[in-house]
């Protein structure tokens, strides 16, 4: 009896254990999903103002943060891995083709920028490329980002 007593505070022990460290884990993993996500639209501000200036050697650098950023959004996004602190929607998971779809063309999009800004440098070339990373971002937001949450 002293032995499954023993043996039972013992598995709750290492149960406890094994939840608290997913709960860490997965708050890790929406930290570090929501710094790539600051990165993204920080990028996406400096290339806006770059663009104006015509400051192509900025677009292209601002476009490649996005490339390597796009680069790492799936592995950020492990299944289930929402919380008060994500906007995540469930749908990601539920449709996990879609949304791998989506971020390979935020990639396509900021590549195909990156290098239109490097070797034309031509507003007429570039603008359509920055409309397409546009729409490339909003294309995933709105189906796979929830609402701002309210603060307390």
């Amino acid at each position: 009896m002293q032995q499954n007593k023993a043996f039972l505070a013992v598995l709750i022990g290492l149960l406890s254990f094994f939840i608290s460290t997913q709960l860490f884990a997965q708050a890790d993993v929406i930290e570090k999903r929501k710094k790539l996500m600051k990165s993204n639209s920080a990028a996406n501000k400096a290339l806006k103002k770059a663009f104006a200036m015509e400051d192509y050697a900025t677009v292209e650098a601002k476009a490649k943060v996005i490339v390597e950023n796009a680069a790492m959004i799936l592995d950020l996004f492990p299944k289930g891995s929402t919380g008060e602190d994500s906007r995540a929607n469930p749908e990601i998971w539920e449709k996990w083709d879609e949304f791998g779809k989506k971020v390979a063309a935020l990639n396509g999009a900021a590549n195909a920028l990156a290098n239109e800004a490097m070797n034309s440098q031509d507003m007429m070339k570039v603008g359509p490329k920055m409309k397409a990373l546009g729409a490339s971002c909003g294309s995933c937001h709105k189906p796979f980002r929830g609402p701002r949450k309210k603060k307390k």
